[in-house]
């Protein structure tokens, strides 16, 4: 006769069940518990047969990895509004999802830079998911600049980052969701990855009126149907550009822009992209008096000395500072 199965009454099975399925002990914990349930040592390869046997559905192997793995609770949310909005900076700019395709599970957030001091700033904001400190495997970012190697990082996997795979990338491909967050938190990761003013770089500051997001990754219909409107309900004006499919806010929104996610960079390596030339915050002519005919008026006043102003580099721009703008203002009145 074959040997009795060690875990065959409707008592044992249940007390199995409630352990595996309600309290989501994995089928090792069980072993080391199983005198106490069962009254009597039962393995872990044993324990995996019985649930088979006795039509208990099992768990898939990265489910099982994750839990005997990962610190997390996965059956505990993290997501918060907060949360969410680092999530969506962290997308929109060099962040992404690894998740197994179609199921959209085994889903963990992964960065990866040539600032390390970059990935792990964008990953601090997923402290809840236990992301590794960035490291490099070597790997050189760019072959033609050897000095600088690929710094990456990823979270733990949890349901919570399965749910963002699906947001973000329904089909496989990254897009923009309808209710993708457009505060100060997801601009500020947004330009941090993927913005530049005036064609800045580590040693010298171009001047231009232009401020760039890239977006190249995105469709026009993305930028200009959901991106762009959500930046305007933050009172920053931004156009699409047609030859890099990017981004561009435009000249007088410069101030909005960096009064919502402010001047200074939460991360030295990236102080180039807040040394923004100053008369960038200076109000236009045309900003503090939209009507063509009393421009040319104030022009008068400008040119004659009258009102005392400053102008752009080029001087193609009168620029004003508060004061220089009460003073025209009541010349005009």
């Amino acid at each position: 006769m074959p040997p009795k199965p060690k875990i065959y009454t409707p008592e044992q099975v249940n007390v199995l069940r409630n352990c595996y399925v309600n309290k989501k002990m994995s089928t090792n914990d069980i072993s080391d518990r199983s005198t106490d349930f069962f009254g009597l040592f039962v393995s872990n390869g044993t324990i995996y047969k019985e649930l088979i046997r006795h039509n208990i559905p099992v768990r898939n192997k990265s489910e099982s990895i994750s839990r005997a793995t990962s610190s997390l609770n996965i059956d505990e949310s993290y997501l918060d509004e907060k949360t969410i909005e680092w999530i969506d900076g962290f997308l929109l700019g060099d962040g992404s999802i690894g998740y197994k395709k179609i199921t959209h599970k085994s889903a963990r957030f992964s960065f990866g830079s040539s600032e390390k001091q970059w990935t792990n700033y964008a990953m601090s904001g997923l402290k809840k998911y236990n992301p590794r400190e960035a490291s490099s495997n070597g790997w050189k970012f760019r072959p033609e600049k050897p000095s600088r190697p690929l710094f990456s990082s990823a979270t733990k996997m949890h349901p919570d980052i399965s749910l963002q795979a699906k947001r973000w990338y329904p089909n496989g491909k990254k897009i923009v969701p309808l209710d993708v967050r457009i505060t100060p938190t997801s601009i500020l990761l947004w330009y941090l990855g993927d913005g530049s003013i005036g064609g800045c770089n580590r040693n010298k500051m171009s001047i231009s009126t232009n401020l760039h997001l890239a977006t190249c990754g995105f469709t026009p219909e993305e930028n200009n149907d959901i991106l762009i409107p959500k930046l305007g309900q933050l009172g920053i004006r931004a156009r699409y550009g047609r030859v890099k499919n990017d981004i561009i806010v435009c000249s007088d929104s410069i101030k909005p822009f960096f009064d919502t996610i402010g001047l200074k960079s939460p991360i030295s390596c990236y102080n180039y992209k807040f040394e923004v030339p100053q008369w960038l915050f200076l109000k236009t002519l045309k900003m503090i008096i939209p009507d063509k005919k009393e421009r040319w008026r104030a022009k008068y006043y400008i040119t004659s000395g009258q009102i005392q102003c400053q102008k752009s580099p080029g001087g193609h721009y009168f620029l004003f500072d508060k004061e220089q703008e009460k003073q025209l203002l009541e010349k005009m009145s």
